[in-house]
């Protein structure tokens, strides 16, 4: 299974292929568009971008402040044609490179993944019907498939048929999961790469009706098509069960769905990735009656987070007056080189950055096949110490958690945290070599706890808090257990709700007695007291 497209580089140990640097950028603003004109341009969009990106889209304010931020060196001709003008204006100048349209059905919304899969293959762009008749009139393009004649009666129809059809012809590094009603996002990408794409439920474990075939298996079975060390784009309906399944075939995740020109982004190298050379002293006083507590933020390890919402969390202008832990995906280094740059060189004294879960990419270690673990964990390494990342962050799943069955995955006992202890040791015996000092891990936990494994602090985190008023509650109930002092907490905050602001109103809150630190100097302070 493999028609991978000529001219990207796929380097030995690389998650993610290289393609070859621009020279030029057209820029379209797509902002205004309809959802068929963004779902036309974007997969338009795929097929010119590869091997040599010569399109940057811009779908929101993230997009120009990454195009001012880390392209601005490149040459550029901003296209004065926007919303549903732009289609004319790409065809204009791009309609050599078309071969033709690809019609998915309305009437199944599923077809839109289809026919993303098709795009990539016969290197053409996905259009509704309502836009096909134009363009095949205007522009001479013919209707290459037409995905209505099929009459699919549910998702199972329709992504058996691309399994059986569509998938020998896909990448053989790449799979992703899309949720079809989102037009733009990754899908550039996707086309750009011919990967193949779908969107199942790994929580459906009965048949459907009349098919015999449940998704889950479906899933199961499209995932077991690709060897040990491809990866996973996009993402899942469900995150548990989805993670699980991967992992389970040595799959890694990159969250990646809301990802947009990651064509250009992993195309373009800064001229230096500064390592950040983080200090988290050792040596910091410690007085006996107190409690020191750090936060880390969720989330490092979605691409589409460093994208977008991190952005905005960093720009806040809270920054740099108390310590913060961000996670943060080492995988920049390879799908967006330039804004992990960015990152690290805007860093203050005041900033740690932490390797998102679980590494080089989302996996739950516990379910790895532990003969493909090594490749995996000296990928980690090498990415962390790139960037200079001294502390990791470790999610896993229970069977039960795992399962995604509505009542079981409620029964979170570990908290997603890494409890194997064949594993614990695995992971830091690998990582020593790379100066990985510490690891965090649990999102979802009422308790916080902590060990060492060899001379490594590993710390279960307390929570997942979504907002100041739960870490305080989280903070005051951890207090309150555990009596002896100095007593160390790290607070896991929710990317995706809560504010900096937040923090500083949870110090408020707490009053004296509290002083808060980086996560990694927690930890080292934490270890000269275990």
């Amino acid at each position: 299974m493999s028609n991978e497209v000529a001219g990207l580089l796929w380097p030995a140990g690389n998650m993610l292929p290289v393609f070859q640097a621009p020279q030029h950028l057209d820029i379209y603003d797509i902002r205004s568009a309809s959802h068929e004109v963004q779902l036309a341009a974007t997969t338009m969009v795929g097929v010119l971008n590869r091997p040599q990106p010569r399109v940057y889209l811009i779908t929101g304010d993230d997009d120009l402040f990454w195009l001012k931020q880390v392209l601005h060196e490149l040459p550029q001709t901003t296209v004065p044609q926007k919303g549903n003008n732009v289609i004319t204006a790409m065809l204009t100048a791009y309609r050599q490179y078309i071969q033709g349209l690809i019609i998915y059905d309305p009437a199944l919304i599923d077809t839109v993944n289809v026919a993303t899969t098709l795009a990539g293959q016969r290197d053409a762009m996905v259009v509704a019907p309502s836009l096909a008749q134009e363009l095949e009139s205007t522009f001479e393009l013919p209707v290459l498939v037409d995905l209505r004649t099929y009459q699919w009666r549910n998702r199972v129809q329709a992504y058996r048929w691309a399994q059986q059809n569509l998938l020998v012809d896909a990448s053989s590094h790449l799979v992703a999961g899309m949720a079809p009603e989102t037009m733009t996002g990754l899908r550039s990408f996707l086309v750009a790469t011919r990967t193949f794409v779908y969107w199942l439920d790994s929580r459906k474990y009965w048949p459907v009706r009349n098919e015999g075939f449940s998704e889950r298996r479906l899933m199961q079975q499209i995932l077991q098509a690709f060897s040990p060390g491809s990866l996973h784009l996009g993402w899942f309906i469900d995150e548990s069960s989805g993670v699980y399944l991967t992992s389970r075939t040595a799959m890694g995740v990159l969250a990646s769905d809301y990802c947009t020109n990651l064509e250009v982004l992993s195309a373009v190298q800064p001229q230096s990735v500064p390592a950040v050379q983080q200090s988290m002293p050792v040596d910091v006083p410690i007085v006996t009656k107190k409690v020191y507590l750090s936060f880390t933020i969720s989330d490092g390890d979605n691409l589409q987070y460093c994208q977008h919402r991190m952005l905005r969390l960093w720009h806040d202008p809270v920054r740099g007056s108390l310590p913060i832990g961000w996670t943060i995906a080492p995988a920049l280094l390879e799908a967006a080189p330039s804004l992990a740059a960015y990152y690290l060189s805007t860093t203050t004294p005041n900033d740690e950055l932490i390797a998102g879960p679980s590494g080089a990419s989302y996996m739950f270690p516990a379910h790895w096949p532990i003969d493909h673990l090594s490749p995996f964990l000296q990928r980690t390494g090498q990415l962390m110490q790139k960037m200079g990342l001294k502390t990791l962050a470790v999610l896993d799943s229970g069977l039960l958690q795992a399962s995604g069955l509505p009542l079981l995955s409620r029964i979170r006992l570990t908290g997603m945290s890494f409890t194997s202890r064949p594993h614990q040791h695995r992971l830091i015996q690998e990582l020593a070599q790379f100066g990985v000092n510490g690891l965090l891990s649990g999102a979802g936990v009422v308790n916080a706890s902590w060990k060492k494994v060899g001379d490594v602090p590993l710390y279960r985190n307390l929570g997942l808090a979504n907002n100041a008023t739960t870490a305080v509650r989280l903070i005051k109930a951890a207090v309150f257990l555990h009596r002896n002092r100095p007593l160390f907490l790290n607070i896991y905050m929710l990317a995706w709700t809560i504010t900096l602001a937040d923090l500083k109103q949870v110090m408020e809150m707490l009053g004296d007695g509290y002083e808060v630190v980086l996560p990694g100097t927690l930890l080292a302070m934490l270890a000269e007291n275990l």
